[in-house]
């Protein structure tokens, strides 16, 4: 593990962008423009974007949105018309049918809650519906409450039927929540449209999941910036990192929080404690896998720098970034000849590197 101490290194995806860009073709003489479309949507509790570059890039962006929105309709769990709501409601009295992606993706939750030690778990709802951070009015509640709710979490309780393709909740009032993970397999599966209709130059940011598609239309990789989540400290743009063909997915406690008698409450919580999580202030997975690098995100989160790490180093595909309550930055070795450090005042334009 190799830290280093150059000032807050905390980590909010921001995408800089390249204003006129254009691409020259292999053997071609001169540039030629790209057509670029740009769609922006709320769902799945944040701001989607997907930029596109490309012959049909106005017709693959509409049909990637909808991928989303196809996705956010399955596994949202604040939508009561969703699978994952149905799972809830019927906790404890009866096994529920779901679609094939659904069960996919609750596999692999269930997975990562096993192999994160229940840092990252599939069952963490009644905490989330608890504190209703964003939702309640810097509502805190107290140590029966949150321990009455923590009880009820445990992915050894989520059943899944490989054959029926069921997916059950042992006890009442349990609940599932894919938070961690509907967005990442959502950003997977556009990128996968967007790659159908031909186009090999596009950016998908699903509010801190970010997927890096091929690379700028000017040929150059895609920069995405780090920037800092306490500004007060410092300057807006702390580090950028080289992207082709890549995703980077960060959870950090400063998107959804309050602050309460000078404490900070925020909407990651350790599901082994029932409380906002307090080993980082940010994480950054970046890998191949949206969907993954979603539930590693906030596993990492969850453990800290060591325990953290040491997940991602087991997992050889995946490179991580953590910055500590102490503002040091934590990394996995890999990343130290990428990740280029700047220090910008303010805003998120292109470093002109």
């Amino acid at each position: 593990m190799r830290r280093h101490e150059r000032g807050l290194f905390a980590l909010a995806l921001a995408v800089i962008l390249l204003t006129g860009c254009r691409i020259k073709g292999p053997g071609q003489i001169g540039q030629v423009s790209l057509a670029k479309a740009e769609k922006t949507e709320f769902m799945m509790d944040t701001l989607i974007t997907i930029t596109a570059y490309g012959p049909k890039a106005e017709e693959a962006v509409n049909a990637a949105m909808a991928e989303m929105r196809r996705i956010a309709d399955l596994m949202d769990a604040n939508d009561p018309k969703s699978e994952v709501s149905r799972i809830n409601e019927n906790a404890g009295r009866r096994p529920v049918r779901v679609s094939e992606e659904t069960f996919e993706l609750l596999k692999l939750a269930r997975r990562y809650s096993e192999l994160s030690g229940g840092a990252f778990d599939v069952t963490v709802r009644p905490l989330v519906v608890l504190w209703g951070i964003g939702k309640k009015d810097k509502y805190v509640p107290d140590s029966a409450a949150i321990e009455r709710a923590r009880e009820l979490v445990d992915w050894r309780d989520l059943v899944l039927d490989e054959e029926a393709k069921t997916a059950y909740l042992r006890r009442a009032g349990m609940g599932v929540d894919l938070g961690g993970a509907a967005k990442g397999y959502a950003a997977d599966r556009a990128r996968d449209v967007l790659l159908r209709y031909g186009v090999r130059s596009a950016l998908i940011d699903a509010g801190g999941n970010i997927w890096a598609v091929g690379r700028r239309p000017d040929g150059r990789p895609w920069r995405i910036g780090i920037k800092n989540p306490r500004p007060e400290h410092g300057g807006e743009l702390l580090a950028v990192m080289p992207s082709e063909d890549l995703t980077l997915v960060t959870s950090g406690d400063y998107e959804r929080y309050f602050i309460k008698n000078g404490v900070r409450y925020h909407h990651i919580f350790d599901p082994r404690t029932g409380r906002p999580a307090s080993q980082a202030i940010s994480a950054t997975i970046i890998g191949k896998n949206s969907a993954e690098a979603d539930i590693l995100s906030t596993a990492v989160f969850v453990l800290g720098p060591d325990q953290g790490l040491a997940l991602i180093r087991k997992l050889s595909s995946f490179e991580a970034v953590l910055v500590t309550p102490e503002e040091q930055i934590v990394a996995t070795g890999n990343l130290e000849d990428e990740l280029e450090i700047v220090r910008e005042e303010g805003g998120t334009g292109d470093t002109g590197r």
